[in-house]
């Protein structure tokens, strides 16, 4: 009677999935964070379009949520109005914002201050996150701002924020995507979509039964690829010079701005970090980027992350280190 039970289970699992028809992947594209967001999942079936949509229309909502409230270019986010507020006036920290800004200082400290949400004045400055072209800025006028321009000019704690100057301000653009990501990944996890890809911009999730292959992007020839990572669980997230930027006096100037100098320039061209969490890989690939080539590489070693960082040697040939990515290629 068991083994009868166990063969009536069985072929009604069976005749569940062939009424479902064949495996397929689907995929949902939209733009949000001023970048392209892309959603696939894996190893459904032909029969569960319905419900995979809705749960990528929930997907959207969330990446418009986090957009909504942490976004320094919307007048409207939840960011734009806390740095209005806290000028001068001790205000509580949203509800919305509590955590993310708990994780940023913590790797401010945790980073040696090479990871800094509150350079967003120095950011200004340069022009990067406006429509006007970014320049070089006046140089007396940039490390007068540069007094104002960290965690260390702010009175912060989990439930309040004042900032001692009108001109501070805190920009969650070095984390906050990865954050949203993560929040999607979530997400999809708790309404059945178990093998995924949640990509925006530099940042990546995976999640899958087998290593999926990821191409790590060229950053000095478009629409190629320098390197290609094979990832079955991890976040991947890459900052270089290559995305905003111009160049003067033959020097490169970026939109990922040295918190301790005030200027978007490094010894290394791009920065990839392999962590579990896309808020992480994100912050960590800023973080190193800001660091350089031998203080990143040490910091990834020394923290038993994975990465690649890539660097121009004397000649403008591009070198490749790669760091503890010993199960993210192929042998």
């Amino acid at each position: 009677m068991k083994t009868m039970k166990i063969i009536l289970i069985f072929f009604l699992i069976l005749l569940a999935s062939c009424s479902k028809g064949k495996k397929k992947k689907f995929s949902t594209n939209f733009v949000e964070f001023t970048t392209d967001i892309t959603i696939t999942a894996y190893g459904l079936y032909e029969g569960d379009e319905e419900e995979v949509n809705a749960v990528f229309s929930g997907s959207r909502k969330i990446m418009e949520y986090f957009n909504q409230e942490m976004s320094p270019e919307l007048e409207t986010s939840t960011l734009s109005k806390l740095n209005k507020e806290a000028v001068q006036n001790k205000v509580e920290v949203p509800a919305s914002l509590k955590r993310i800004l708990k994780i940023s200082h913590n790797l401010y400290k945790y980073t040696d201050k090479s990871f800094d949400i509150a350079l967003a004045p120095v950011i200004k400055l340069w022009g990067f996150n406006s429509l006007i072209d970014p320049e070089l800025p006046n140089p007396i006028k940039l490390i007068d701002l540069l007094k104002v321009s960290s965690f260390d000019a702010i009175e912060y704690n989990i439930d309040s924020i004042f900032y001692t100057d009108s001109r501070c301000g805190i920009d969650l653009g070095g984390i906050g995507k990865g954050y949203a990501v993560d929040s999607v990944a979530n997400y999809l996890n708790e309404n059945g979509i178990n093998e995924f890809i949640v990509e925006a911009g530099g940042d990546l999730l995976v999640r899958a039964e087998t290593a999926k292959s990821i191409g790590i992007r060229h950053p000095r020839e478009h629409g190629a690829l320098i390197d290609t990572l094979y990832v079955a669980n991890g976040a991947i997230a890459t900052s270089g010079d290559y995305e905003k930027f111009f160049i003067q006096d033959s020097t490169r100037y970026c939109h990922i701005i040295d918190p301790a100098t005030g200027y978007g320039t490094s010894d290394l061209v791009s920065v990839t970090v392999i962590t579990d969490k896309a808020y992480l890989s994100d912050a960590f690939a800023t973080a190193v980027f800001v660091m350089g080539r031998e203080e990143g590489k040490y910091f990834l070693i020394e923290n038993d992350l994975s990465g690649l960082l890539i660097y121009e040697d004397d000649n403008g040939t591009l070198k490749k280190i790669g760091i503890n990515l010993g199960r993210y290629i192929k042998q």
